[in-house]
């Protein structure tokens, strides 16, 4: 039985393989199966070709994240936690995160020749309209391994995709 973290990886790939038929045709980019570190997440191809795929999730604040990963009892989100995270503007309860996980995939080194960075936010209230709209905030580090770096926008594929190097 795979984990929970396995289950989400294999989503944002399949979510992503699903946005991509639609932007460039079907067939185009196939994920194949998930990969052990120190290799990428996900052993895919694109054209043809081998290509492996380094997969990251964004929730916003901590309690977002227990919230939208359905924590409960002692997991849960407590109602002062989830008090304060409605106090965070939205641009910041996403915006930090995910310029903090780009910043930490930067640094990691992986055994792959080709390779691409695919975050999902699992935020339900932002779009690839937001995402665009706040754009200018995102800071992808100015060294970094990867081939290409993609933002499946929200939980869905309707949510639309972000193409950010």
């Amino acid at each position: 039985m795979r984990n929970e973290h396995q289950k989400l990886e294999i989503g944002a790939l399949n979510q992503f393989s699903e946005v991509l038929a639609v932007l460039l045709g079907e067939g185009k980019f196939v994920f194949h199966e998930l990969r052990d570190p120190p290799q990428p997440d996900g052993y895919c191809s694109f054209d043809g070709q081998p290509l492996h795929v380094e997969v990251g999730h964004i929730y916003g604040t901590r309690s977002d994240a227990k919230r939208l990963l359905g924590r409960t009892g002692k997991s849960a989100a407590k109602p002062a936690e989830m008090m304060n995270a409605r106090m965070v503007p939205l641009s910041a309860r996403l915006l930090r995160p995910l310029n903090d996980l780009l910043d930490n995939k930067a640094t990691k080194t992986y055994q792959a020749s080709r390779f691409w960075l695919l975050i999902r936010s699992a935020f339900p209230l932002w779009t690839v309209d937001d995402f665009k709209e706040h754009q200018a905030a995102i800071r992808i580090p100015g060294f970094h391994r990867f081939e290409q770096i993609w933002l499946l926008c929200g939980p869905r594929v309707d949510f639309g995709v972000l193409r950010l190097a």
